[in-house]
């Protein structure tokens, strides 16, 4: 293994970040934290997200601000040869995310967009199931990621921070969804847009958010991303020989968990996962990527890709 990452954080005092990234990278023997950086907390390493881009020791940030913050701060973290690890969503629209792409791989660092399920055991589990075929032919999906946002000052209810629901969580209800039709998310526009709606608040930002989705040869896709229904993750995937229904199903955390099975024939099967700390296992494999050590799991192709379906349902909802 390769010396530690040494690696910065733009924004400190973010939920994402002080609940469960800092701590990930203080777990890791991956990884050293270098410095953070924020515009409001005295004991950040620095006052400014400028000053801490000038710190020679840091060769990677995380950017945990707002999605409109993210496509500048990229540029500027690029720019002084910084690897960048960002959080979802990678920018507001595709046209940012694909710039964002451009200036790192015109600096010749890595850009990923910090998806942590991806990481998880389960999904891995999850994904080899489909693959497999034990469902047979796919005949629909359907995800749900809801929950209160009851803080009225949040950021992601500000339309010019990049808010809403379908931002926030769009990437979670969407990703499976894909995968389980076999669709690349560089390819999304073999996706159909049926039919989309949102409910906005008095800034025009959706609060809850809504899609059907074609997958071709017949399947049908459908999600629910909202701020204002009680807390759910589901995920559904049926088959014709089988079923998948999945609780907890994007942030599973660290106990062990498992995928319900149900055959054709009716017979109910626990497929069991080791629980693990995904944020780590995320921050672990961006270092690797960075070390030369593994190809990216998620290149930034498929973030684009990804990005470019959530602004054509953005559009179908006007």
């Amino acid at each position: 293994m390769s010396r530690p990452l040494r690696i910065g954080v733009i924004g400190s005092t973010s939920a994402v970040a002080r609940l469960a990234v800092l701590p990930a990278i203080e777990a890791s023997a991956r990884l050293e934290l270098r410095a953070t950086a924020s515009l409001s907390d005295p004991a950040a390493t620095y006052p400014s997200y400028e000053a801490l881009l000038q710190d020679d020791g840091v060769e990677a940030v995380y950017v945990p601000l707002p999605n409109s913050l993210h496509a500048e701060w990229t540029e500027k973290a690029a720019a002084r040869g910084k690897h960048v690890l960002c959080e979802k969503p990678l920018a507001p629209t595709a046209g940012e995310a694909a710039f964002m792409a451009r200036c790192c791989a015109e600096a010749g660092v890595v850009l990923m967009e910090a998806y942590m399920t991806a990481f998880h055991p389960r999904d891995q589990l999850l994904g080899e199931v489909v693959a497999s075929g034990r469902l047979g032919e796919l005949l629909s999906a359907r995800a749900e990621f809801t929950g209160v946002l009851a803080r009225p000052d949040d950021h992601r209810y500000r339309p010019e921070m990049g808010g809403g629901a379908l931002l926030d969580v769009g990437i979670y209800c969407l990703s499976p969804l894909l995968r389980a039709a076999g669709i690349e998310p560089a390819s999304s526009e073999a996706v159909g847009v049926l039919a989309a709606a949102a409910r906005r608040n008095e800034r025009g930002v959706d609060t809850t958010f809504s899609g059907w989705l074609g997958l071709g040869n017949g399947r049908a896709g459908s999600f629910l991303c909202s701020f204002e229904a009680p807390e759910r993750q589901l995920l559904s995937i049926v088959g014709t020989a089988g079923r998948i229904d999945l609780e907890r199903a994007f942030t599973p955390g660290q106990a062990e968990t498992a995928i319900v099975l149900t055959d054709r024939d009716g017979a109910v099967r626990s497929l069991e996962a080791e629980g693990v700390d995904p944020y780590q296992a995320m921050l672990e494999h961006f270092a690797a990527v960075v070390a030369g050590e593994a190809p990216q799991q998620r290149p930034p192709a498929a973030s684009v890709g990804l990005q470019r379906l959530l602004d054509r349902l953005r559009e179908a909802a006007r």
